[in-house]
């Protein structure tokens, strides 16, 4: 198979994160993926009262972001980040660089920033990769840092000029009940690769979203039991889960859940984290995402986390969490390629669901498709590609995925360029193939009714 060199472009997984998460990060992919560490941000937050802060009014405010980044995998969220957005044009500088925050779109569930960075040197072509990897906010709220669910930090960054970047961040702050007016600071420590302290801290309006929220306080607990295969021996599990609420708003849907693992192995800590289906009251399943998560609290000894959804509106009455287990005895199987000129492409991915590939586009810089989920289908969609006899292509790329949370199609850009392909080989392809799962069992039995009353 093909090496592809990053699982988005733009993700980071600190170095704390638990076991759990990295292999729920692994599970299910077959091929290499390298990821890059986030530096461990400081706590102190002391130096505010050491930095200018300016200010500046503008009348009417779009977010300008998506003006600069045609190509932005948040494209589809657009009109939600606008319907929920506050200008706050605030902007502190350090170490010759200045740092804005232009606006910022809340909910219930995320903040997603959008900032700018100027400096007045020329920034070097050649780092320019690096420079957008490496801004990196983190928040905090009454002197403690957010505790964010997932491993995964998504953001992206478009240049301007020479000297100017643009860039939007996605901030889970489903942990923490964040009242209108309440004080969030926002905290950078790196920016085009020089270290230094950029701190900002605004007032929080939410009352853009708030028609447009509703909150579950479930707060009900559920016992799940599941058998795993470890080191060739059968070991029972019992998963005990605290469902404590669902968020339905704007910029996304979220389950979170606290899990008190019952069993921790040197080397694993058994929980059943995102592996589970959920199905709304007329049966649909919506998909779950695979972020990953953090796992145990080492002060509580409790795995919170907040599980992002699609497909679901306020209308929908109740969910249905189905675990779903994974049997080592079961191998996944390469599926039988098929046609790329013959669209829509089905692969039937287990008994549960399939994948239905609507488009596929292949040139010498990059290959590109789109799909959707029917039924239920973990993860991410990794292709295989082949010629007209059905001998398999070599690729190496990087890879972006972005995802259109109203229709639920994902699309997958694998960049070509810069990974030596041979092009005479990649215009040869001619049919894909993926892997089964099934090796996964929705465990109907132990199903869990979620009463969605607010």
């Amino acid at each position: 198979g093909g090496k592809i060199m990053s699982k988005f472009d733009d993700i980071k997984i600190p170095d704390n994160i638990d076991e759990v998460t990295k292999n729920a990060i692994r599970r299910g992919k077959t091929k290499k993926h390298q990821y890059k560490k986030v530096t461990k941000v400081a706590a102190s937050i002391a130096v505010i009262s050491t930095l200018t802060i300016t200010t500046t009014f503008a009348v009417e405010y779009i977010i300008d972001y998506f003006n600069h980044n045609k190509q932005s995998l948040y494209l589809s969220d657009k009109n939600d980040f606008e319907k929920t957005s506050n200008n706050i044009n605030l902007t502190v500088k350090d170490k010759g660089i200045e740092f804005t925050i232009d606006n910022i779109s809340i909910d219930d569930n995320y903040i997603t920033v959008f900032h700018t960075s100027k400096t007045d040197k020329n920034i070097n072509k050649i780092d320019k990769d690096a420079y957008l990897d490496n801004l990196i906010i983190s928040t905090y709220m009454d002197g403690e840092r957010i505790e964010e669910s997932s491993g995964i930090i998504e953001h992206e960054a478009t240049y301007i000029s020479e000297n100017e970047l643009k860039g939007i961040q996605k901030i889970d702050v489903s942990s923490v009940d964040i009242d209108n007016n309440d004080e969030i600071v926002f905290r950078v420590n790196e920016i085009f690769g020089i270290e230094g302290n950029w701190v900002i801290s605004t007032k929080i309006d939410k009352s853009k979203a708030i028609d447009s929220t509703y909150n579950y306080n479930v707060n009900k607990d559920y016992t799940i039991n599941q058998t795993y295969n470890y080191n060739n021996e059968k070991i029972d599990i019992k998963h005990n889960i605290n469902v404590e609420k669902v968020i339905i708003s704007p910029l996304s849907n979220t389950i979170r859940i606290n899990e008190k693992p019952t069993k921790v192995f040197k080397d694993w800590t058994p929980m059943l984290g995102n592996s589970f289906a959920l199905f709304d009251d007329k049966n649909n399943s919506l998909d779950v995402l695979d972020k990953g998560g953090s796992g145990v609290n080492t002060k509580t000894g409790i795995a919170s986390n907040s599980y992002e959804f699609l497909k679901v509106d306020k209308d929908t009455k109740s969910l249905t969490l189905v675990p779903i287990s994974f049997a080592h005895s079961v191998e996944n199987k390469e599926l039988e390629p098929q046609s790329i000129g013959n669209l829509p492409i089905v692969f039937e991915t287990s008994e549960y669901g399939k994948i239905v590939i609507e488009d596929i586009k292949i040139t010498d810089t990059e290959i590109k498709y789109t799909y959707y989920k029917d039924g239920v289908v973990p993860g991410y969609l990794t292709l295989w590609f082949y010629d007209e006899e059905g001998d398999e292509i070599d690729i190496s790329s990087s890879i972006k995925e972005s995802l259109d949370r109203h229709t639920g199609r994902y699309t997958t850009i694998l960049k070509l360029e810069g990974y030596e392909n041979d092009i005479s080989k990649i215009r040869k392809i001619k049919k894909v193939s993926t892997f089964s799962h099934s090796d996964m069992k929705l465990l109907c039995n132990q199903q869990i009714k979620i009463d969605l009353k607010e």
